[in-house]
């Protein structure tokens, strides 16, 4: 009866520190610190709607330049756009064309 060796890794290489994925045979890593915060001071969102009113605001003030002017352009455009378009489609817009009513 031939014995069953255990794999340690299907990675080929040289023996290295790291182990491979999911492998917990190699015993504990020296040098790892764990810090941990008081469940007391873990509030998932505290005071979430006034930071966000104050800071929001600072943040979006800053960047309406990048938003804000587009966005004043393109509604111009589209307000100028359905005028001319209505006005083209009416009655005196017909008649200054020199077309029939």
């Amino acid at each position: 009866m031939r014995p069953t060796l255990p794999r340690r890794s299907d990675m080929p290489g040289p023996k290295v520190y790291n182990l491979w994925w999911g492998d917990k045979s190699g015993g504990t890593q020296r040098g790892i610190v764990q810090y941990t915060i008081s469940p007391y001071q873990t509030k998932a969102a505290p005071h979430w709607l006034r930071n966000y009113i104050f800071n929001g605001y600072r943040r979006l003030s800053g960047e309406v330049l990048f938003f804000g002017i587009p966005i004043a352009i393109g509604y111009g455009v589209y307000t100028w756009a359905k005028g001319f378009d209505e006005y083209q489609n009416s009655k005196a817009g017909h008649l200054a064309a020199g077309g029939a009513e």
